[in-house]
Parts: structure tokens; C-alpha cells; sequence
């Protein structure tokens, strides 16, 4: 396994034990994507498997992407054995796309009648926000990236296979900042969801764009109209893809 320099020693020794061989690439994220992608390319009968798409590279993400959109079939069986028939917004971390991808592919799928598809957001983190910024600039582009506690999502540059789907599919972006990602770990751990900062993101994304200033005008452009009756509520989901980064748990 290949990881960027600022994995962090806890990450490092939890996969270590699970009997992997580490690579520690004195680069960024992308950086060690290209140390493991020519490394695969130098030997024959090496393979490489993660989820960056780029031309020539987009079968074995895609089957990634696949694993991904199962989470949503399992979520969607969760809220119907709680009696949820509709959700209102969905809030997916972003590293390189992928798992965003998957929400894209779920949620507009055809089978899906229109009125039951929910608003997607995107979070991520505001050192790495390569989502955010292509779709300011409605065209993949690859951003520089610096250090956050949010390491599982320093990405910087999207996966080709999964931008088109980002770009049609995708309802609003924000970034998040180490502030945010670290108060939303809290908060979901004393409410009993033990979660890493890449894994709280969501959840902090959500808060960020609900509430605090000039909310009521991004609610708005969420489509996020609740009633004043006290009866009122939005449903939303938001995924944990990373456990606490302590040895306590």
C-alpha cells in the first residue's frame, strides 16, 4: 500500500497489522496515487487498485464506485425499516469523488421517481477542495493540497470517471474546515457515533451549510423549505467512512 507523508502514524500501524506492506511516498495524495500508479506500470503481473480514474485507468475504480452505491441500497433499507419514506438531503464527503459518485449514481438513478430524489451535497475539506473548485469552474481541475485532519479526504484533483457525474448530479459543494470537522467529531461521538475527522465531514458539511449565517438563503438553494409547525423536520443522511484515529476505540 501507498501512502502520501502526512498519513497519519496511527493510520500507518492499524493497516501495518492487518499484515500490509507500506509505502510512504514523500509527496501529497496524488503523489503517492503516481508513485503506486508507475511502480504497477515497471513490473509485469502488478496491479493497481484504487479508485482515481484517469483516461486508460477507469475499470477498477468503476467497480469501487460499484461497492460504494451498495452503502446507499443498505440506507435506504435502514430508513424504510424506520419508516422514513423520503429523505430531503444527502451530505457525502468528497476525497477524490468516488463515494459522491456513488450517491450521484443512486439517487438520480431512472428508477427513482423524481420527487423522492434528495438534494446532494458535497463536503470536503477547504485544503483540498478540488470538487468545490471544478465546479466553480465547470471543468476538472487539479488543486494544491496542505495539511488537514481531515487526511483521508486530501485530495486534489477529482477522478475523471467520477466529474461528470459530480457536475450534473451534484446539488451544492462546501468546504469544511479542521474547526468544523473536529467539533462535528465530538458532537457525534457524545451522541454515541464514534467517527474520525474524515468520517465527521458530512455531518460537518451538513451543519455548515444549515446553520449560522446566510443559512436560511442556502436552505433556499437547497430547496430546504421546513414549515414553521412545530411538527416540521428535514431528513437528511450522512455517511461515517472513518473510525476514531485513537488507540481508546
Amino acid at each position: 500500500m501507498y501512502l502520501p507523508k502526512v498519513a497519519p502514524g496511527i493510520v500507518i500501524d492499524r493497516i501495518s497489522a492487518e499484515g500490509a506492506w507500506i509505502t510512504v511516498v514523500d509527496a501529497d495524495y496524488d503523489g503517492a496515487v503516481m508513485a503506486a500508479r508507475s511502480d504497477a506500470d515497471a513490473a509485469a503481473g502488478r496491479v493497481l487498485v484504487q479508485d482515481t480514474a484517469w483516461a486508460g485507468y477507469e475499470e477498477i475504480p468503476s467497480w469501487i464506485v460499484d461497492g460504494y452505491e451498495t452503502l446507499f441500497d443498505e440506507i435506504d433499507a435502514q430508513l424504510s425499516a424506520a419508516d422514513v419514506s423520503a429523505v430531503d438531503l444527502v451530505s457525502v464527503q468528497v476525497g477524490v469523488g468516488s463515494l459522491a459518485q456513488a450517491a450521484v449514481a443512486h439517487y438520480r438513478s431512472s428508477a427513482l421517481e423524481a420527487a423522492a430524489r434528495p438534494r446532494l451535497l458535497s463536503a470536503e475539506p477547504d485544503t483540498a477542495a478540488c470538487v468545490l473548485r471544478s465546479l466553480a469552474d465547470d471543468a476538472l481541475v487539479s488543486v494544491p493540497t496542505d495539511a488537514t485532519v481531515m487526511n483521508g479526504l486530501n485530495c486534489g484533483t477529482p477522478s475523471s470517471i467520477a466529474w461528470p457525474y459530480l457536475r450534473a448530479g451534484v446539488d451544492a459543494a462546501i468546504a469544511v474546515t479542521d474547526c468544523e470537522a473536529r467539533a462535528a467529531t465530538a458532537d457525534l461521538a457524545a451522541a454515541g457515533v464514534p467517527a474520525g475527522p474524515s468520517g465527521a465531514a458530512g455531518f460537518a458539511g451538513l451543519r455548515a451549510a444549515l446553520t449560522g449565517p446566510d443559512a436560511a438563503t442556502r436552505r433556499r438553494d437547497l430547496g430546504i423549505h421546513p414549515d414553521n409547525g412545530s411538527d416540521s423536520r428535514v431528513v437528511a443522511v450522512c455517511l461515517c467512512t472513518e473510525g476514531p484515529l485513537t488507540d481508546n476505540h
